[in-house]
């Protein structure tokens, strides 16, 4: 057997592999004695079919099977002694014939290969890239001491509707003015908040309302959202258009939210028993909270801006652009894929240039991704799904069980390791280059988001 390679330039090239009878013909044997060993066949006692009983029935399908594995057997052991360095799978040239395993004994097969590009990259506290802050002030605080005081908060009845408040009542469908629609909607108990209807015409008819009898039109309260009317008509999303009359709404109950106290009982709920024991704590506390959740979000828009001056820094490079097309279309899955291929490969590229750029920093850096550091971004990436549900004080033993059963899961364990690598790259980055740092508001933050 002999492979041979040649470059076609300097991320393409050509695999050849000519395979002679002798490299696979013991192969073949061995595998069609093993089942002879095991045949049954009318006729002969169990292991005693003859041979070439053997060969004429598999001797095509054993041959192809032997071929196959000794091409990628070879090609494998090849690619690795040679430490070539490739980006892409070796495919068959697209202009191969097919083999003939029943007449050919001698075969010369061609294979395209893609290599990564060759390029440097390194940062030192001579590349100047801005780091923001982002500034978090009383007003912040404000709202979200409010937002904690109305999550922890209770509803209480009143006489009147004043903006925000929460009515309950029964829904009855009307035909005209004061008459019920025959076989109309009836729905008991519905409960409305007038404050977010997009209809301000709708919402004025509940102004002061007391309990009582209020007659208002629904799909006008509600225009342009189909699901929120389904939803409270208990209906279909498709029957919305047949209810565009008015509803006559008795209103049994009026309840107006009263915000927690701020006392040590919010406390406790927010961040656990005597964790904090003053409003000055409290408020102190949400800051360092806010800080850090801002935190995440500056070194993100860091590693986005990193990721913009590494590609920049080097320059154009040049990949197997066609082989790499070529693997995914093969890969694709259906037409849809293939579309969503063709229209997002530039990007495509990109990234693979942008994760070559990372494996080279991380060389570069020193930057080691173990299982701590896996374990350590499952944790954090734990503790952001719990406070988006208002838990702030969730202990550390449950979040690290909580993270054991992420990482056990093969799609969320590959995710945390590409953020593992996110955090300890940008890490380690921030550290090695010049931060110009810039202080800024949430919102002067957010429009640097707009328009990407």
């Amino acid at each position: 057997m002999d492979i041979s390679l040649q470059k076609v330039d300097e991320v393409n090239g050509k695999l050849t592999i000519k395979i002679v009878k002798a490299d696979y013909e013991e192969k073949v044997q061995k595998s069609l004695k093993k089942i002879k060993q095991q045949a049954k066949m009318p006729g002969f006692r169990p292991g005693m079919v003859p041979i070439g009983l053997i060969q004429k029935m598999y001797g095509m399908e054993v041959k192809a099977e032997e071929l196959q594995k000794l091409i990628s057997e070879s090609i494998n052991k090849y690619i690795e002694e040679q430490k070539l360095d490739l980006i892409t799978s070796p495919l068959t040239a697209e202009d191969e014939e097919k083999i003939d395993v029943e007449k050919a004994d001698d075969f010369e097969m061609h294979f395209d290969l893609g290599f990564a590009p060759q390029f440097d990259i390194e940062l030192s506290d001579k590349d100047k890239i801005v780091y923001y802050n982002i500034d978090v002030d009383d007003k912040q605080v404000d709202a979200q001491v409010d937002a904690y005081r109305r999550r922890n908060g209770k509803f209480e009845e009143v006489e009147s509707y004043e903006d925000g408040d929460m009515l309950r009542g029964n829904l009855v469908e009307m035909q005209k003015k004061g008459v019920e629609k025959e076989d109309g909607l009836k729905i008991e108990n519905v409960s409305i908040m007038p404050k977010y209807f997009t209809n301000d015409t709708q919402k004025k008819k509940f102004a002061g309302a007391t309990k009582g009898e209020i007659t208002f039109n629904v799909s006008k309260a509600y225009s342009g959202k189909d699901t929120e009317i389904a939803a409270l008509l208990k209906i279909k999303k498709e029957e919305v258009g047949e209810h565009i009359g008015d509803f006559k709404y008795e209103i049994t109950s009026i309840s107006r939210m009263k915000l927690a106290d701020l006392n040590q009982e919010l406390f406790d709920l927010v961040f656990g028993k005597d964790a904090v024991k003053t409003e000055e704590e409290f408020r102190a506390r949400i800051k360092s909270e806010m800080e850090s959740v801002y935190e995440e979000d500056s070194n993100f828009k860091f590693i986005i801006d990193v990721k913009d001056y590494c590609l920049n820094k080097v320059g154009e490079v040049k990949f197997p652009e066609e082989i790499m097309k070529r693997e995914m279309l093969l890969n694709a899955k259906d037409d849809e894929q293939k579309k969503h291929i063709e229209e997002n490969f530039a990007e495509t590229v990109k990234d693979h240039e942008w994760s070559l750029i990372c494996s080279k920093l991380l060389k570069q850096l020193n930057v080691k991704i173990e299982d701590e550091q896996i374990k350590s971004a499952a944790k954090l990436v734990a503790k952001s799904q719990f406070a988006q549900y208002g838990l702030n004080n969730v202990p550390d033993e449950y979040l690290e069980n909580y993270a054991s059963e992420m990482l056990k899961d093969e799609k969320q364990a590959q995710r945390l390791v590409s953020r593992a690598i996110e955090i300890e790259l940008t890490k380690a980055v921030k550290a090695a280059v010049k931060l110009q740092n810039k202080k800024i508001t949430v919102d002067k933050f957010n429009a640097l988001f707009e328009n990407k």
